[in-house]
């Protein structure tokens, strides 16, 4: 598996995670700039992770 600089996080988890964020900064908006500043950040960190394990997975199966 591809090393990241992210603690592992299962993939159903992370899925889960990333959608809670889109529904936090969805119902907030500008009014919350800075935690969706954050939330955007971990949602990029996020889609890292899940990136990694899908190209490892598709390395493991061709």
């Amino acid at each position: 598996m591809t090393q990241t600089q992210i603690t592992p996080m299962p993939f159903l988890e992370a899925l889960k995670r990333i959608e809670e964020l889109t529904r936090m900064i969805r119902k907030d908006g500008l009014d919350a700039f800075e935690m969706i500043e954050g939330a955007y950040g971990e949602v990029r960190e996020l889609r890292a992770v899940l990136s990694a394990r899908v190209a490892d997975m598709r390395r493991m199966t061709s």
